[in-house]
Formats: structure tokens, sequence, C-alpha cells
């Protein structure tokens, strides 16, 4: 089995798996808007749920939202309420698959579609089935949280085709045990283990090969072939410099854009951004200029838009900011 893992990529995940945080927030009343911010979104940003996020940002706000909520079990109890359908593809791939063997192993390749930079697969190497996920890059910690919330969405869609009354045989994650393991105990109904090598759901052989009642084979090969197309379109250059454009180019409208936050959401130091870009002979600065300088050339040519629009789209503070850019280009 193929690991579902995207090297040389940044770190990314889609828009949509922010849904249930968001959510969860406002049902608390809590500022949620203030937590997107203090993490570069928005919920403009939000309400594509093909946009692509940071990973190490929707990592770090899912962890700070459960500390924001006094909810250390946030991700588990999200895992279990969670509509599939919010899993893009993947899920509704895992919906119409004809067997669970089938469902997991094809839910963890599509998965790649709605993130990457992640290990996840199903093994059968010994007597009892695996289905195991982890974040792949180890700086991206802690990360509680999203693992929670992923093995809790793993047995959760088991139960929705197998029944309620479903069991997997242990739960293992590679954090620590929190004070309280009691709720892990009513979640998953087995034995939940800590501080092990992976992240996984034991699962038995005679779980995988019983048919699916949801199963739908039209919509299945529909769905693999759109998680395909998406992870195709949205693959990530290999170059650093080409990664660095292409991240720059998705945020240029919505943030402030920050070499240290760049470096961050590549998986870098400072240091180390800055030396492969000078190598490459360029810096975040000029891509900065240059993607802007292109974004603005195409959007002079749409009618209608004024230049406070145009300004906007490029990150810019308002019309007379972007006429003095504009000028600054004209001289170099």
């Amino acid at each position: 089995m193929k690991k579902v893992t995207l090297n040389g990529s940044f770190p990314m995940i889609r828009a949509a798996v922010m849904g249930p945080v968001v959510r969860a927030l406002d049902a608390s009343g809590a500022n949620c808007d203030a937590l997107l911010e203090a993490f570069g979104m928005s919920r403009k940003l939000l309400s594509n749920p093909y946009e692509i996020l940071p990973l190490t940002r929707y990592v770090a706000a899912f962890e700070r939202a459960a500390e924001v909520l006094g909810e250390p079990l946030l991700g588990l109890r999200l895992g279990s309420e969670l509509q599939v359908t919010e899993l893009g593809p993947a899920g509704l791939v895992f919906l119409s698959s004809p067997t669970l063997n089938a469902a997991v192993r094809k839910f963890s390749l599509a998965l790649a579609s709605w993130q990457n930079t992640t290990t996840c697969e199903l093994l059968r190497d010994g007597e009892w089935p695996v289905w195991t996920y982890q974040i792949a890059n180890p700086q991206i910690w802690p990360r509680r949280q999203d693992a929670e919330y992923s093995l809790s969405t793993m047995c959760h869609m088991i139960r929705a085709v197998r029944g309620a009354a479903w069991n997997p045989v242990e739960v293992h994650f590679e954090h620590a045990a929190p004070a309280d393991i009691k709720p892990y105990a009513r979640i998953f109904r087995v034995p939940v283990r800590f501080q092990q090598p992976f992240n996984g759901v034991i699962l038995r052989p005679s779980d995988l090969d019983a048919p699916l009642k949801s199963a739908d084979t039209q919509m299945a090969r529909m769905m693999e072939r759109h998680a395909t197309d998406l992870i195709a379109r949205d693959a990530v250059p290999h170059s650093i410099a080409d990664q660095v454009r292409d991240l720059v180019t998705r945020r240029l409208a919505h943030e402030k854009l920050i070499v240290a936050d760049i470096a961050k959401d590549l998986g870098l130091s400072h240091r180390s951004l800055q030396r492969h870009l000078a190598e490459a002979g360029t810096s975040v600065r000029q891509i900065v200029r240059e993607e802007r300088q292109r974004s603005v050339e195409g959007l002079l040519e749409r009618d209608g838009l004024t230049n406070a629009a145009i300004a906007r789209a490029v990150g810019y503070a308002d019309a007379t900011v972007l006429w003095r850019a504009t000028r600054n280009w004209k001289k170099q």
C-alpha cells in the first residue's frame, strides 16, 4: 500500500477542515474571528472549502481553540460528530466503496486531495489490520487535537457504514496520556494506548471484508477521479523558490506577508529559507513584488475594477499605495 505523502510540498490542508472548529467556537460564544485572525485566517477565506491553508496554522489554531473553549477533548468530540461529506472526495469515496477494506484504502489515498505531508495507510502485515495516521513533519507539534480528531473521525465513519454498535480492537495515540482517560473509553469503547509510535485504529480482519450497504460504484469512481484531479491541480512545485511564489500568490490578498511566517509555513527556519532563495538568485521581497506586479497587470485588463479594488486584491492598503508601487516598478 502506497503511503499518502507529498514530499517536497509545503504542508497544506483544505479550508473545509476548519468548519467544525469554527462552529464549535461560534456555539460557545467565543470570539472566533479574533482566533482566526491570530492565525492568518478569516471567515471570508474559509468560505471557499477548497482554499489551501498552511497545515501548521490549522494544527495550531485547533490547539488554541481547545484552550479557548476549555475543552481538551475538542478534537475527540468533533470527530464523533462530523458529517462525512465535509471530508470532500475522500469522505464520499469512503461511503460509496463496496467493502470496508476498499473504503479505508481508497479514503487514505484520496485524503491527499484534502491535506498533504501526512502518512495515512491501512497495514495488514500482522494478525490485526491497523489504519495509521500521522503528520509526517515532526516540527508540527503539539498536534493532539488533530490526531484525536482524525482517529475519532475514522471510527465515526466506520460506525456510519457498519452500524453504531461497531467497535475497533484498540486505539493508539502518539502523544502522552492526559490526566483523565475515561472519555476515551466512552468514545472508542475499547482500550486506548498512548505514547505509541503512531496514531492508529486496530481493526478485526473480519471487519474489512463485509459488504457496505452504502456502496455506489459510480459515485466511488467519480470521487476517486475528483480527488486525483485535485491532487494534480494543486500540486506544489518542488523548488523552494517556486513554493514561496505559490504561497505568496495564494495569500497575497488575505494577509500581511512576513518572511518568518512564510518560512514556518514551509517547514523551514528563517535562515534556511533565505539561504535557499539566495542560492536561487531571489528573495521573499522580490517574489512578493513580482507577484504583485503580475497580478496588477492582469487586474488592470478587467473592466469595471477601481484602483481601490485592485489595491485590496494584491494586499495594498489603498489606491495611493498602489500608485506609488506601480511608479516604482516603471523605474526598475
